[in-house]
């Protein structure tokens, strides 16, 4: 590997942790943050406020994650794409003195 090669690993590395963070880590993590006290909110709390109130908290709540990188609609990936398909082009063709 070339000195200056080394940029195209990283990108590859960064790019899967973003992935794996946005597609598999936050998921799970805002799921058992929900799950913890949420029983326990419907329960006693909820039923304090107004039906209007209670019917917004309800559907706030029970929202899914939507991932950051797929906002926009998936540029992040097309870019990232991008950068790697090139990177992978570049890496096969032969060098030319």
């Amino acid at each position: 590997m070339q000195r200056d090669e080394g940029w195209k690993t990283v990108l590859a590395v960064v790019y899967a942790i973003i992935c794996l963070v946005d597609f598999v880590v936050m998921p799970v993590a805002i799921t058992a943050a929900k799950g913890a006290g949420l029983k326990e909110f419907i329960a006693t709390e909820l039923r304090t406020f107004d039906p209007a109130i209670q019917l917004q908290l309800l559907q706030v709540i029970s929202r899914d994650y939507s991932p950051f990188t797929l906002q926009g609609a998936g540029v992040f990936h097309l870019a990232f794409g991008a950068l790697l398909t090139g990177s992978a082009l570049s890496k096969s063709k032969p060098e030319e003195k």
